[in-house]
């Protein structure tokens, strides 16, 4: 073999070594395969579906409604009523749950008013607790957390400060899992979903500024450490040296997205929650 033969293919087994190092490093990496849904107990169903909850979210929240559903199926029990106040109706009678799609997707801020109005308005008279929770999409890799942060904690502030009737509940902001290949592949050619580690991370930030705030209280709908299994088998990632969770794909329908197990541990933690305010 002549030295130009030979200093070409040691390049090009060098270049397959680092395209296989990229592709390795692109790859999903493996979460839990099985998570229990929690138990809830007889006390808890009572408790929570004697309780009017006000709750604003979106998509991922509407995984979380069919998550109570579908635990209140599973123990033979008849599911609490849900009054739907999007379009700014009152609570219904008898509705455990007054919920509401509020905001659009990615404007955080704009969620916050939101929910400030729906608590202002007829949706919070029959309340006794409220809540409102982010999506993933609205913090990404382009948002100041501490902004934000800031925000939601003037905000809560505000309302509990006007509404001394009403616990108000905490949340974190719900996670995407570890990007497939194929979406990989894509951000790396510019086509960036916002749900990859660096979205993730921000969303840790967030999550960070919340628990230091409110994980005392007693009243925080941790929905992220749920989602990432954090209390059994944490899915823990690292980026430039610093932590961030993911959600485990056991739980989810797509990369943001609650399947019926998800929704359903999830709705467990909120279950066990609302219903701790009345023990």
């Amino acid at each position: 073999m002549t030295t130009r033969g030979r200093i070409w293919t040691t390049s090009a087994a060098a270049v397959a070594v680092l395209i296989a190092i990229g592709v390795w490093m692109m790859m999903p990496r493996a979460t839990t395969t099985e998570v229990a849904v929690p138990e809830v107990t007889p006390a808890e169903f009572d408790a929570f579906a004697g309780t009017t909850v006000l709750f604003g979210h979106q998509s991922v929240g509407a995984n979380v409604l069919d998550g109570i559903a579908g635990v209140y199926a599973d123990a033979g029990r008849a599911a609490p009523v849900v009054a739907d106040a999007t379009n700014g109706v009152g609570a219904a009678d008898g509705a455990s749950i007054v919920h509401a799609f509020v905001g659009v997707n990615g404007d955080p801020l704009g969620k916050f008013a939101a929910f400030r109005a729906l608590v202002d308005g007829p949706a919070g008279d029959a309340a006794s607790v409220a809540i409102v929770k982010l999506c993933y999409t609205d913090i990404t890799s382009d948002t100041d957390p501490v902004r934000v942060f800031e925000e939601y904690r003037a905000l809560m502030a505000d309302l509990e400060a006007r509404h001394p009737d009403i616990t108000f509940l905490y949340a974190t902001v719900p996670l995407t899992t570890d990007r497939s290949l194929g979406a990989n592949i894509k951000a790396l050619f510019g086509s960036d979903d916002r749900m990859g580690p660096a979205d993730n991370r921000v969303r840790a930030q967030y999550n960070a500024l919340i628990r230091a705030q409110y994980a005392d209280s007693g009243r925080l709908f941790d929905i992220a450490a749920v989602e990432s299994t954090m209390s059994t088998d944490p899915a823990v990632r690292t980026l430039d040296g610093e932590e961030y969770h993911v959600l485990n794909s056991a739980l989810s329908a797509d990369a943001g997205h609650l399947d019926q197990r998800g929704g359903r541990v999830v709705a467990a933690e909120m279950i066990r929650i609302v219903a701790g305010l009345r023990s």
